[in-house]
């Protein structure tokens, strides 16, 4: 990710007015290129889509397609892996430098999302959240944390919302009986588990919608039925945040409550009814 921000803040690819309004756009917006268009950038900076493509060409790109591809297909690694010895975070630590510099970036990737939230994806995305008939949300290993979290979020939000871990070996509760009006919630991101898109294709296969939320590397999420939310790609110092995934599930939650207006109040009342009827949280 590094090497494609040095081309776009290169000499060459500022070197006309057009160029620097690209270079500014491209820079900007790696996360979220994947899912554009030439025509859909050109309309963010007031161009021509022939111009963008003209743009991309000069840098050495033969098409937006081979743009996208470098972003989708840069190096995998376990999001714990190591990207500085421990020197170097004992170093930056003792001087501030660690924690001020991962500040920056999750400051970054919440404006990456703050733009995503304006896409028409995202739109869709509240949409179905909203509007299916039930929701089965599914993830894996550690990302499974914040998706059951996620989950118990969105079950305050509407109804019939269910977390599959999985551990049947068969997720037949999304696929058993007449899948219509359900919503597949798939979270995962790099290094994805082996079931990811084995249960992305099944779904789609099956005619079930899926709201696949994940990051660039992901370079199999495309296929009809499917929309697909990326958190920004960021250069973490020692290993992946989860925070832009957290803050991107957590602004999903807020829309969709916006969306069901005073359905979600009166859903609350129930369930706080519930809760203090069960004893198991505190009374105020």
């Amino acid at each position: 990710m590094d090497s494609l921000l040095a081309v776009f803040q290169s000499p060459e690819a500022r070197r006309t007015k057009a160029g620097r309004l690209l270079s500014e756009y491209f820079a900007q917006n790696l996360a979220t290129i994947p899912f554009e268009t030439a025509a859909s950038i050109a309309a963010h900076v007031g161009l021509s889509a022939m111009t963008v493509t003209r743009y991309l060409r000069e840098l050495g790109y033969g098409s937006l397609d081979a743009l996208k591809s470098e972003l989708r297909h840069g190096p995998i690694s376990s999001a714990w892996e190591l990207q500085d010895t421990v020197d170097d975070l004992r170093r930056d630590q003792g001087n501030g430098r660690l924690v001020s510099g991962m500040v920056i970036q999750q400051i970054e990737a919440l404006q990456s999302l703050n733009k995503l939230s304006y896409s028409p994806e995202w739109d869709e995305a509240v949409r179905r959240l909203t509007q299916a008939g039930s929701v089965f949300i599914a993830s894996f290993q550690n990302i499974s944390g914040i998706a059951r979290y996620f989950s118990e979020q969105m079950s305050y939000v509407r109804p019939t919302v269910r977390y599959m871990d999985g551990l049947n070996g068969t997720y037949l509760e999304l696929f058993d009986g007449d899948p219509a009006g359900r919503l597949l919630v798939l979270i995962d991101c790099r290094r994805f588990a082996s079931k990811s898109q084995v249960l992305f294709d099944e779904a789609c296969a099956a005619g079930i919608p899926v709201l696949l939320i994940t990051d660039t590397h992901c370079d199999w999420g495309q296929a009809e039925g499917a929309v697909t939310l990326s958190i920004p790609a960021m250069s973490w110092r020692a290993w992946d945040s989860f925070m832009p995934l957290a803050a991107l599930l957590d602004l999903l939650v807020t829309s969709a409550i916006a969306v069901q207006g005073e359905s979600v109040l009166e859903r609350s009342k129930a369930i706080r009814r519930l809760q203090d009827r069960f004893g198991d949280f505190e009374r105020r």
